[in-house]
């Protein structure tokens, strides 16, 4: 039983770590832009890099590619700090809202 528990709990705490990526503050992760403009530096990279080659979704298909894309950008940036779901999460959130 406590281990049904605490797997339950487990579950509750990592739904509730990913529900706060989704309205993230990009300051947290040491980068000193709004979200909105965050988002649109991802997507300009993402454009940057693919365009006419692949979605975001066919590169999510490839981690390791995706995994080298996110490392590039925060190289170039200098977002040491900055986790790959969130340069991933925005650029597929603005394919999904193109006018947030």
């Amino acid at each position: 039983m406590a281990h049904l528990a605490a797997s339950k709990q487990k579950c509750i705490s990592s739904q509730a770590f990913h529900m706060a990526r989704h309205s993230f503050d990009a300051h947290q992760f040491g980068v000193d832009l709004n979200k909105g403009e965050l988002i649109d530096q991802m997507c300009e990279e993402f454009n940057s890099c693919y365009r006419g080659q692949w979605t975001v979704d066919e590169l999510l298909l490839h981690p390791q590619e995706a995994l080298q894309f996110c490392n590039d950008v925060r190289r170039k940036h200098g977002y040491f700090d900055l986790p790959d779901d969130i340069i991933l999460r925005s650029i597929m959130q603005r394919r999904k809202n193109p006018d947030a």
